[in-house]
């Protein structure tokens, strides 16, 4: 019997299985579904509600054929319920940063001094640390609003104002605190840096956190020599002698 069952599966079309297109046969598809089931149930109901004469004789099929219809009119299709969500993913989009960043630095090719370009370069290597780490920024989290900001709104302010400024002018009208335009834009790129630097020594903190509570599970898991290997344990049992057992004071008998 068991034979006969998985010949009846292997065959082409046997026990609902795709044929060559990949598609199974429509009415084993349709007995197989939802819509069946429950235009079965309903049929069931009508069937009851003619045999006991709740429903006349001649009225009670036509009566089974509407419950039926009505069953599987009324369950659901596959194609109404609900869309599969995807798993929410909390990183921030460091591509989408590194790309503004460095379309930041082309910019100011042909058009800033290479003393801004050099700041601007320390500042873009410092991002890049935490863009290669991007499990490190997470949405919702202060060093991710700040990095955000940083690029979306801090830096291309900076750099536009001076832009914005003819060349000459940036690099020798003094300010009322004695810079030039040029100078105020190096040191605000200096902070920038700073910020950056910053965000990433706190984002890293809870992944060295992290490392530490482990290094406190291993000690306590192996003892507290575990991670000194120089360090016998005193507690490992001298192995026995071959041919005999091993008397007081590691002779053999």
């Amino acid at each position: 019997m068991a034979t006969s069952r998985h010949r009846d599966r292997d065959q082409p079309g046997g026990g609902g299985q795709p044929d060559g297109s990949g598609r199974r046969n429509p009415l084993v598809r349709w007995l197989t579904s939802g819509r069946n089931a429950a235009g079965s149930l309903a049929g069931i109901v009508g069937v009851t509600l003619g045999v006991t004469g709740v429903v006349p004789a001649p009225w009670w099929p036509l009566g089974v054929g509407a419950l039926y219809a009505a069953g599987a009119l009324a369950f659901p299709s596959r194609s109404a319920a609900a869309p599969d969500v995807e798993p929410y993913d909390d990183r921030v989009d460091v591509a989408r940063l590194r790309a503004a960043v460095d379309a930041r630095r082309h910019a100011l090719i042909g058009r800033a001094p290479s003393d801004v370009i050099k700041e601007v370069d320390r500042l873009a290597t410092t991002l890049g640390e935490l863009f290669d780490r991007p499990d490190l920024l997470r949405r919702g989290s202060p060093e991710a609003f700040v990095i955000e900001r940083l690029v979306d709104d801090y830096l291309p302010t900076a750099l536009e104002a001076y832009l914005r400024l003819p060349r000459a002018f940036a690099g020798s009208h003094r300010l009322p605190d004695g810079r030039t335009p040029r100078q105020v834009l190096l040191d605000q790129l200096t902070l920038l840096e700073q910020v950056a630097r910053e965000a990433t020594e706190a984002a890293s903190q809870d992944e060295a956190d992290r490392l530490l509570a482990h290094e406190r599970f291993l000690a306590d898991r192996f003892g507290p020599h575990a991670l000194d290997l120089s360090v016998p344990y005193a507690d490992a049992p001298e192995p026995p002698a071959q041919g005999g057992t091993v008397a007081q004071g590691g002779q053999p008998c």
